[in-house]
């Protein structure tokens, strides 16, 4: 039996997040043209995107759910950062992942 009362009522899928090859649409407008999907740009614009689920559950008396997978690229890496970084327990969040496939595509949005 679940118990509806207790899991999250806002969430956020880390896939678009976590690898630069998700994100292609007006993407210029979201990260500087001249490192347009670095590491550090994409991580911060994840922290950004946490910041506002963070606020949003708590506006929402709810307990923000963070979905991740191995196969998001660096989702579960900028999750666990941010969660640090911000001294948030594990009473504070939800967090899942998955098991599939491992990103491979080691941070390149261009087929060869």
């Amino acid at each position: 039996m679940v118990v509806t009362s207790t899991l999250p009522r806002i969430g956020l899928g880390m896939a678009a997040l976590g690898r630069p090859g998700y994100i292609t649409l007006d993407r210029n407008s979201v990260f500087d043209s001249a490192k347009p999907r670095s590491v550090d740009s994409m991580q911060s614009k994840a922290n950004q995107v946490m910041d506002t689920l963070f606020e949003k559950a708590k506006s929402s008396a709810s307990l923000p759910w963070l979905d991740c997978a191995r196969s998001y690229g660096l989702s579960e890496k900028f999750v666990g950062e941010y969660l640090r970084s911000h001294d948030i327990s594990p009473r504070e969040v939800y967090v899942s992942s998955k098991w599939g496939y491992t990103y491979v595509a080691d941070w390149k949005v261009e087929l060869p």
